[in-house]
């Protein structure tokens, strides 16, 4: 009958060829192929070669060539690790009685006495494979179970959150790695110590009366303060579960993941949407939600101002009834915009107080995660005051065309004027000195220097004189300005100083036009601190790459962009007085503008135009009730 079809070789060591032919015949019945070795070192060469499934040496008291192979794979780690392999010994009984209780301990499976009897060594040869099978299953098992033990110590030793367990005082059994990175105590530490002393004071309490209730059976979920060796607290959500074992809680098991960055991302999300809400409210501009059935879900403060509302006057009630119906209709109207942007409209509201407010607006759809319409965002801003500024800039540009028209006819009055002039004046001189008709020609000839006068400020800007441009000290001009507006600034209080940097080139000029220049800023300065104030002169070297950003460069001023052109000095007149709205900077220089009820607008149009002339620049930089602040530049090197 064929037994095990699993053997395949046998190695033998047999030095004198005594046991081979008995070996074949009691494993005839067998798959085994008998592979004979007759040293120590040819059987330790096949052993590795063959990689056989069982090993029969030879002991002869003498030779003790078996009893050297066995110790050689014995000691030899190469050997007994890859050929894990039963070893049996064949030798004489007296032998045996003397070696077997030796060997047997260090791994040597079976010891045959000759003569060999062959049905008996078959049987007992199948019995030792076997069992040396039934061995390395079992080892095999083992393994697997140690690789499993492994696998799950490492998992939990390596776990990104603290495991541990508990015994039923709950005492600490088991800690993994993860409790020294978030408490900086070594696990031994703390091995035998209660559960409840890992916790600050203050959520002790807590964390026991979870345990209690755990080691009831019932699983529990909390948030607490872990202690740390060195370092603040952690806060930890602690998972607590009950080992149960025949119907009674052993033990717990507990889990706890460090939160501290998930609390940091919330107070983000709070510090972001109070960010947002904070941004809100302080818009000036009106933000308004409403749902898909009309009803107001928000509005803003800016939006509760222009409106005129307050929040309990609008939240959670229907738009239709905050504003007139035809109004709300058209307010939340989704608009011809078919780009993808939000519409931009203009319309008039009925505020509470019963006046009409001008509003610009846009209606946005309100969506959700989904992408789906829950309501409709309203950004409006009440555009009242720019309504009426640009109807005054409509106004303006009419009187800046009939300015321009003015100073044309003026040129056509001036000769006609002369002309009274002289008669009034050849009739004057005809009367008597006491003649009563002397005093209306008098009035005609003031009636027509008045005249002059306004006709010579229209051309002054329309046709102004080109400049004599001469090397002057800037000190002699300011010098000479303030000499003339001494007397105003005293009478006004005004505080004045000058600051004029000590190596300053002369700046070529027209003496007499940059002195108009500057007594026309002065003087508007002085206007602009009715209760007085301070007006102060700076003037220093300007940027060495400063080339001037004239609104109206003149075209021929540098031809050539690799040629150097003039250096500039930088003069700063500032005051203190009520400034200038930022609305009004762009214009402040445009003709026929003017902020004083008595002004024509002609005095910085013209000072523009001098600069301009002198390939110069001038800035101005105001706030209102803060003091303006204009900065002149002007040229220091040859003009031509």
């Amino acid at each position: 009958m064929k037994t095990d079809r699993r053997i395949r070789t046998v190695l033998l060591l047999d030095p004198e060829g005594g046991y081979e032919t008995a070996l074949h015949r009691a494993l005839q019945e067998t798959d085994a192929v008998i592979r004979r070795a007759r040293s120590v070192e040819e059987a330790g060469r096949l052993a590795e070669e063959l990689r056989p499934e069982l090993i029969v040496a030879e002991f002869d008291s003498d030779s003790a060539e078996g009893l050297r192979l066995f110790r050689m794979i014995l000691e030899n780690r190469e050997y007994r690790d890859r050929f894990p392999v039963p070893f049996v010994m064949i030798s004489d009984a007296l032998t045996r009685e003397r070696h077997a209780e030796e060997l047997f301990p260090l791994g040597l499976m079976g010891w045959v006495v000759h003569p060999l009897d062959p049905a008996t060594v078959r049987e007992v040869f199948h019995n030792w494979l076997w069992l040396h099978e039934a061995f390395l299953k079992t080892q095999r098992l083992r393994q697997e179970v140690r690789k499993s033990e492994y696998r799950y110590r490492d998992l939990l030793e390596n776990a990104s959150d603290f495991i541990f367990t508990l015994d039923s005082e709950g005492r600490f059994l088991y800690l993994n790695n993860r409790f020294k990175t978030l408490t900086g105590f070594e696990k031994e530490e703390w091995l035998g110590r209660p559960f409840s002393d890992l916790f600050e004071a203050e959520d002790r309490k807590t964390a026991l009366e979870h345990y209690e209730q755990t080691h009831q059976g019932r699983s529990r979920v909390f948030e607490a303060h872990v202690l740390h060796k060195t370092a603040a607290p952690n806060v930890l959500s602690i998972s607590l579960t009950p080992i149960v074992e025949v119907a009674s809680v052993t033990g717990t098991m507990g889990i706890g993941r460090d939160i501290l960055e998930q609390k940091r991302m919330e107070r983000e999300i709070l510090d972001l949407e109070n960010f947002n809400a904070s941004i809100i409210e302080s818009m000036e501009a009106g933000l308004l939600t409403v749902d898909l059935d009309g009803i107001i879900t928000s509005l803003n403060t800016g939006g509760r101002n222009i409106l005129e509302r307050k929040s309990e006057e609008v939240l959670g009630r229907s738009i239709g009834e905050v504003l007139p119906p035809a109004e709300a209709e058209a307010l939340l109207s989704p608009g011809s915009a078919d780009d993808g942007l939000p519409s931009r409209r203009e319309m008039e509201l009925t505020l509470k107080s019963g006046r009409k407010a001008s509003i610009g607006y846009t209606v946005t759809d309100r969506v959700d995660n989904q992408r789906r319409k829950v309501g409709t965002i309203v950004s409006f801003r009440d555009i009242t005051l720019i309504k009426q500024m640009q109807n005054e800039v409509i106004r303006m540009d009419r009187l800046a065309s009939l300015g321009v028209l003015a100073s044309g006819i003026a040129h056509e009055i001036k000769n006609p004027l002369a002309g009274i002039k002289s008669l009034a004046q050849a009739c004057e001189e005809e009367f008597e000195g006491e003649d009563s008709r002397r005093e209306y020609l008098a009035r005609i000839i003031r009636q027509v220097n008045r005249m002059d006068d306004l006709l010579r400020t229209f051309f002054a800007y329309a046709k102004p004189k080109p400049p004599d441009r001469k090397p002057v000290p800037l000190s002699d001009i300011v010098r000479e300005v303030g000499h003339l507006m001494s007397r105003k600034m005293d009478k006004a209080g005004i505080g004045y100083s000058v600051e004029i940097a000590d190596v300053l080139p002369a700046v070529v000029v027209d003496g007499p036009q940059i002195q108009q220049v500057f007594l026309n800023l002065m003087l508007n300065a002085v206007d602009a601190m009715p209760e007085g104030g301070t007006l102060a002169i700076r003037a220093a070297a300007a940027d060495p790459d400063f080339r001037g950003l004239m609104r109206r460069r003149t075209p021929d001023m540098h031809p050539d962009p690799s040629l150097k052109g003039p250096s500039y000095v930088e003069i700063r007149i500032r005051d203190s007085g009520t400034g200038i709205p930022e609305d009004k900077l762009e214009t402040i220089f445009d003709p026929f503008f003017t902020t004083k009820p008595s002004g024509l607008g002609l005095g910085l149009s013209i000072v523009y135009r001098i600069i301009a002339e002198h390939q110069g620049d001038i800035r101005v930089k105001s706030r209102p009730d803060q003091g303006t602040e204009f900065s002149i530049y002007l040229p220091t090197g040859d003009p031509s």
